[in-house]
């Protein structure tokens, strides 16, 4: 996708421009809304003006897949210690590492690492997730020899680090608008939600007579996101922050982790799976956090 189409009169965007084909023939698309879904680089929330709030945490993904007898695995494996093994003292870092099987073969093994350490932009990435894999049992596979494909990072947005998701004829929505959850870096889920959420507010947009009616109810989607998912970021936000302390995480893998019903609370507070509905006594006290905490 390409630079935005804006109405000099208005400062509304009115469409796209694109290139298409083998040839990159630029054309150009009309459309009374437009949807950012352009991911992290989101170029056309940024040619629009809507740069990424420095406030809000960021995380970064790295990921490789390997041949591997682990490739059918039942379920996804977590590790909740990462290590910056430089200098005198190991430090542990906020984040965790995943293995799940694809099914066909091979593993998918990553990493992500919030930016709330300070070694986020002092460590090679791709290095600790070899370092990591150099760890683990020999028989799983894990090793450059049976490596298909190269090491790809990506940044994860998080915690609505994109604001305003409607201004100006334009709705954001999954990475465009930050919605990548803060507490484990899922930002699938969250994008399709938040497409369902901005179609419902279109289509109730355009069922409205006048132009300044439909523009009331678009203005509705960023309430609706906060509504929906702004308590339970800000409690992402302020988790983030603490498990920065290399300090803080160590007590937390220390005790946690031996801890099953303090592990199953983390579980649902971290994967967001509580029932809305009622549920246990832990689900009522997240949802319960997540009711009063602001959202921003």
């Amino acid at each position: 996708m390409g630079a935005p189409v804006v109405d000099d009169r208005t400062g509304r965007i009115t469409g796209v421009k694109a290139k298409l084909g083998e040839d990159k023939r630029e054309v150009t698309f009309h459309a009374p809304l437009v949807v950012a879904a352009d991911g992290n680089s989101t170029r056309l929330s940024l040619a629009m003006g809507l740069h990424r709030r420095e406030d809000r945490p960021m995380g970064v993904a790295v990921r490789t897949y390997f041949t591997s007898p682990r490739h059918d695995d039942d379920y996804l494996e977590s590790w909740l210690e990462l290590w910056d093994r430089r200098g005198a003292q190991d430090r542990l870092l906020p984040g965790y590492g995943w293995i799940f099987g694809m099914g066909d073969g091979t593993s998918n093994v990553g990493l992500g690492v919030l930016n709330t350490s300070d070694s986020f932009k002092e460590l090679d990435w791709r290095e600790v997730l070899k370092a990591w894999c150099a760890s683990m049992p020999e028989d799983w596979g894990y090793t450059p020899d049976n490596m298909t494909g190269p090491i790809r990072g990506a940044a994860l947005p998080m915690a609505f680090n994109r604001q305003p998701h409607y201004t100006r004829g334009l709705l954001l929505v999954g990475d465009a608008g930050g919605l990548v959850n803060p507490f484990n870096g899922e930002g699938i889920a969250y994008a399709m939600e938040s497409g369902q959420l901005a179609a419902d507010v279109i289509v109730q947009a355009h069922a409205r007579s006048t132009p300044a009616q439909r523009e009331i109810a678009l203005q509705r989607y960023p309430r609706v996101l906060k509504d929906t998912y702004g308590g339970y970021y800000t409690l992402g936000r302020a988790f983030v922050k603490l498990i920065g302390n290399p300090k803080v995480m160590q007590i937390a893998a220390q005790r946690g982790l031996t801890h099953p019903m303090l592990m199953k609370f983390t579980l649902k507070l971290l994967a967001n799976l509580t029932d809305p509905t009622g549920g246990d006594a832990m689900d009522r006290i997240i949802n319960g956090l997540s009711k009063v905490a602001p959202k921003a």
